[in-house]
């Protein structure tokens, strides 16, 4: 059926409620909206299923939620059969954010399951995407939902689906999963049960405290010198900008005795509005307006934001008399060079991890350290599934988009982890005379300046989809035509060893190279840059000249 057969389809449909058709009907005589609505199914990406909140097939909404649900038990159910199931109880925990009709979704997602004869546990309000992870794993569920759409604006909420490690799923079981989703073609196959009567059988359990203590603990242990937070003269501002670390964070802070937070109250309640910033994602400095206002206000030290599920910071350090915002991979070099320098008995056996996208300063630090570092696809799931392979032998990993994690308890990036462990790194090098500018400068003396930039094109609705297509399509298959490059990766034709990924890697010389990558998770098209040079000003002219000249090749 094409966009408008399926339209019409809903539209009569007496399976969705009235409020539901009423927003179908308004858009009728509309062809453009219908079409961007209804030519496709909505989709399972880099993060899971992420979407506009809407009615339409290509839309978020409680239907489509059921229906994703209905196919991750059937999902769950037949994997059962091939895992230990007595190391995992018949059951899912579920999480949600701060977002438009999050509530709403997690218990959509609570029925559905518990009409299935899987207990569904339910955390009593917001919490944050990690400590969803390490909840899977703490109440030994054979499974675990997320409804968050991260840092995309207001008007989106997602889905993410994580196995028995806790662990967002690997493509063979995404696939597995999505084989699930799509083998349901009528709602009405869709098993729902009554909130009411899920509580009476024991199928639908809120849950507290009994996981955010554990949690709260294992985050306090990733510490080297909590003594440094106990007598702390370091000020720093904090907002989760409306989303759910605020609470988390504060405690842990509060139980590491560290008494110099200073919070954005306008930024502090959880709200899916966002009223103060429209696009809550700490990967962009407009995001730091309020902290920036808040620090100058008390003469902060060290400024981070975190997303609206908590699983992204991002930092702004004081350089002279103003504050700097430091990229994604900035930042993990200073959390790399921290953990490395501080752990005991590290041998080339111990790993970090980090992504195909992510700077390679992370492998002259491993190398200098004599640990071993590993590469991954981009996405999380990789760098969990690393973990899973060698846990007791993990020291860290991190991703470009400002994702970091220290402990295997967790197989996502958390950001409550990533705030203290921050604050301690900061404390510490103060206490040795060293801002983060300042360290960050010596690492780039003794290893070459990686200088890196990511920019995104947004390419909406199915139009946009066919551009990004288009455009990988040419750097593909007529690159040398383009421009001159040292060697390409193409990682979903050539043999890496790595799952098959829509990719392209440039290599421009030996240590710099360019990636092309549509996101997994937003209608994006993203350019990453990574440059390097012992000389930090030539660095930044190849950057410089490269963006120049390969944006409007891939724009044009």
């Amino acid at each position: 059926m094409n966009a408008e057969a399926y339209y019409l389809k809903w539209l009569n449909d007496a399976y969705f409620d009235e409020e539901f058709r009423a927003e179908l009907k308004a858009i009728e005589g509309n062809p453009e909206e219908i079409e961007d609505r209804f030519y496709k199914d909505l989709e399972f990406g880099t993060a899971g299923m992420r979407g506009v909140i809407g009615a339409g097939r290509n839309r978020i909404n409680r239907y489509i939620i059921r229906k994703a649900t209905q196919g991750f038990v059937n999902f769950l159910l037949e994997r059962r059969n091939t895992i230990d199931t007595s190391r995992f109880e018949k059951s899912v925990v579920i999480a949600y954010d701060s977002r438009r009709k999050s509530l709403e979704f997690a218990m959509e997602t609570a029925r559905v399951m518990a009409a299935n004869g899987v207990i569904a546990y339910v955390f009593d309000d917001v919490r944050t995407t990690p400590e969803l992870s390490f909840a899977v794993r703490e109440l030994k569920c054979m499974g675990g939902v997320m409804i968050t759409a991260s840092h995309n604006p207001p008007q989106y909420n997602g889905y993410k689906v994580y196995d028995e490690t806790g662990c967002q799923l690997v493509p063979h079981l995404a696939d597995a999963l999505v084989e699930h989703v799509e083998a349901i073609t009528d709602f009405e196959q869709v098993k729902i049960m009554d909130r009411k009567v899920a509580v009476e059988n024991k199928l639908l359990k809120v849950i507290n405290e009994e996981v955010d203590l554990p949690y709260i603990e294992m985050v306090k242990r990733v510490t080297f010198r909590p003594e440094l937070l106990k007598s702390s003269n370091l000020k720093v501002v904090y907002t989760p900008l409306h989303g759910t670390g605020g609470h988390t964070i504060s405690r842990v802070l509060k139980e590491m005795s560290f008494s110099n937070l200073i919070k954005v109250e306008e930024q502090m309640a959880p709200d899916g509005e966002f009223p103060t910033c429209n696009q809550p994602n700490p990967e962009n400095v407009e995001a730091f307006e309020y902290a920036i206002k808040t620090a100058t206000k008390y003469d902060a030290d060290l400024l981070i934001a975190t997303d609206p599920d908590c699983d992204r910071i991002g930092l702004m350090i004081k350089d002279g008399n103003r504050y700097r915002a430091i990229n994604g991979n900035q930042i993990g070099s200073l959390f790399v060079e921290y953990v490395l320098s501080s752990r005991k008995n590290l041998t080339n056996a111990h790993f970090i991890v980090n992504t195909v996208v992510s700077s390679d300063l992370a492998k002259a630090q491993a190398e200098y350290y004599n640990v071993s570092l590993r590469k991954t696809l981009t996405g999380f799931k990789f760098i969990g599934e690393q973990i899973e392979k060698d846990p007791t032998l993990f020291v860290m990993g991190y991703e470009e988009s400002y994702g970091y994690l220290f402990d295997p308890h967790v197989r996502d990036k958390d950001a409550v982890m990533g705030t203290l462990m921050a604050i301690e790194m900061a404390e510490y090098y103060q206490s040795q005379g060293l801002s983060l500018s300042e360290v960050l400068e010596n690492i780039y003396k003794r290893h070459g300046y990686f200088v890196d930039e990511t920019i995104s094109k947004t390419f909406e609705g199915k139009e946009g989809g066919e551009q990004m297509k288009a455009i990988m399509s040419r750097f593909r298959e007529s690159s040398e035509s383009l421009f001159k490059y040292q060697s390409k990766i193409d990682y979903l034709v050539d043999d890496t060893g790595l799952p098959k990924s829509d990719v392209i890697k440039f290599y421009l010389d030996d240590l710099s190279w360019m990636v092309l990558r549509p996101s997994g998770t937003e209608p994006k098209l993203k350019v990453y840059f990574s440059i390097c040079d012992e000389d930090f000003v030539k660095a930044k002219q190849k950057l410089d000249y490269y963006k120049t000249h390969m944006l409007e090749k891939v724009l044009s």
